[in-house]
């Protein structure tokens, strides 16, 4: 007998390499499951389908590898909406596998899982949304995803396959890999930038997402014009963090984007200026010198109101080693690079609500392991850790830093750990945002992920609190908490335990070392 489609679309994810895909089955489903069954990817079950995209996303971050879930039509799609729209945001790539109403049946006809137009509303927060009409359409459906994840700037693709296609048979088939590979910069656009760049007294390098796998490119470059090496969040980790050159993620400091606006050369490779990454500052960077922007997407490079001097459109590795070539041997100014590094290290301050939370900061960074992986959530703790805490290397720490959803740091860790099952993983999140995804402390259990999961217990939405106080609005809405965190995640067979600052390295250590995922509940200082 052959195969049925939703076989086929699993027999095409092994032969792209894939290993792991997150989701929940339904219905609708099923004949992706029927090719789970016989295949060697891993399945991964969360409690919801936003769990799912988060996994996926997680995973995809650490593995380096497009994360892939499984969905169903309709509900499961609207449920793993903010999922998808993070990882869109965070330029992350993303499979969603799903179902879609029969062929035969019309929009609005009232069947299950109908949404009136899927397609357009999963476009939204996605690179493309597909819908497979005809099984020889998915070669050159899986074909374009990978194109998206490999050779554009990476989002999010959507391949939807209506429930009977889906389980109609079709002969097997074989990915296209038709790609044409990554756009590489002009030669003459290479030449202008590295004009500006010998010229340069008082450069600076900025590393976004974008060049998270070019960090050795980097630091070569740093190294020959002498430029600090500044990150955004999401660029964490780029480039060794040890190096006299590095900086860091401190971007949230008005001395700091001083420094930056006062560089004669700023070389923005991979970034989108996002105000998330100077919201702390109170304002994004305002440029006096020249701006060479280096990205793979070409809306992105005009997409700013910072005009770029010279825009290099490609791969940042690429893009990087380039400009290195070009330039050749080190520019005079390049001795004073480790002194200008030194002096921004210096300059940073933090604001003043950031002081309560460094004593408990302190204590993870030093029980923190190198190798170890840290994913943040949005909350007062975790947005002090994004600026504090140093990224062992590329690929170890996440946050939801543009589109500042609650609650994906839960399902990202876990997502982490399946993809990187020898290194020690810290959740950060606040009590509040853990409700978002408390479901999700069940699928850690099950996998039996030593996860250290820190609560930051301030009885609800205390950075909603903060600004409902300085804009003199009564409280409302900002006490949402759960009576006893201990004994919830204890119900979903974790490991819990309530820690004072001075206790947190130890439990730390203890959590990493089981067998199971631990929540380590921390009070926050009495405001």
């Amino acid at each position: 007998m052959m195969p049925t489609v939703g076989e086929i679309c699993i027999d095409l994810l092994e032969q792209y390499g894939v290993d792991t895909v997150f989701g929940i089955p339904g219905v609708h489903t099923l004949e992706f499951y029927r090719g789970l069954s016989g295949s060697s990817i891993r399945h991964i079950s969360t409690a919801h389908e936003q769990g799912a995209t988060f996994g996926a996303d997680g995973y995809s971050r650490i593995a380096g590898r497009p994360g892939v879930c499984i969905l169903i039509s309709g509900p499961g799609l609207t449920n793993a909406a903010t999922g998808i729209a993070n990882a869109f945001h965070d330029s992350r790539p993303l499979l969603v596998l799903s179902g879609a109403r029969r062929s035969d049946e019309p929009p609005g006809a009232g069947t299950l899982h109908d949404l009136p137009d899927q397609r357009q509303l999963m476009g939204s927060i996605t690179a493309e949304s597909m819908l497979i009409e005809d099984p020889v359409q998915l070669p050159a459906a899986f074909d374009r995803a990978w194109e998206v994840f490999d050779c554009a700037r990476p989002r999010p693709v959507h391949i939807a396959v209506p429930i009977d296609v889906l389980a109609s048979p079709a002969e097997p088939t074989s990915p296209i890999r038709g790609s044409n590979g990554r756009p590489v910069p002009s030669p003459a656009a290479v030449e202008a930038a590295a004009t500006m760049l010998r010229a340069a007294t008082k450069p600076v390098l900025l590393l976004g997402g974008g060049a998270v796998d070019a960090g050795q490119a980097a630091t070569s470059l740093a190294e020959l014009i002498g430029a600090p090496i500044l990150t955004t969040v999401n660029g964490k980790g780029t480039g060794p963090t040890d190096h006299l050159l590095t900086v860091g993620a401190r971007l949230a400091s008005t001395s700091v984007i001083s420094a930056v606006e006062d560089a004669d050369v700023v070389v923005a490779v991979g970034t989108e200026f996002s105000e998330t990454d100077y919201f702390f500052a109170g304002r994004c960077p305002k440029l006096s010198g020249s701006l060479i922007r280096i990205d793979i997407d070409p809306d992105q490079l005009e997409a700013t109101g910072l005009a770029a001097a010279v825009n290099l459109l490609g791969d940042a590795n690429e893009a990087l080693r380039s400009l290195c070539s070009a330039i050749g041997t080190a520019v005079p100014a390049a001795a004073d690079g480790s002194a200008r590094a030194d002096a921004l290290r210096a300059a940073f301050e933090w604001w003043p609500e950031a002081h309560p939370m460094l004593p408990a900061l302190e204590a993870i960074a030093t029980a923190l392991p190198r190798h170890a992986i840290v994913a943040a959530d949005s909350n007062q703790l975790a947005n002090v850790a994004n600026h504090y805490l140093d990224a062992g290397g590329p690929r170890s720490y996440m946050a939801p830093i543009g589109f500042g959803t609650l609650g994906p740091a839960l399902p990202m860790a876990i997502g982490a750990q399946i993809a990187a099952s020898n290194r020690p993983v810290l959740c950060i999140m606040g009590d509040g945002a853990l409700l978002f995804t408390l479901g999700e402390l069940v699928t850690a259990a099950r996998y039996q992920l030593p996860i250290a999961i820190l609560v930051w217990q301030n009885h609800g939405y205390q950075e909603i609190r903060d600004h409902m106080d300085a804009a003199r609005i009564p409280r409302i809405g900002t006490d949402t908490t759960a009576a006893d965190y201990l004994q919830l995640a204890e119900g979903c067979g974790c490991g819990a335990v309530a820690v004072t600052t001075a206790e947190l390295g130890d439990a730390l250590q203890t959590a990493w070392s089981a067998n199971r995922p631990t929540l380590i509940e921390l009070e926050a200082p009495a405001r």
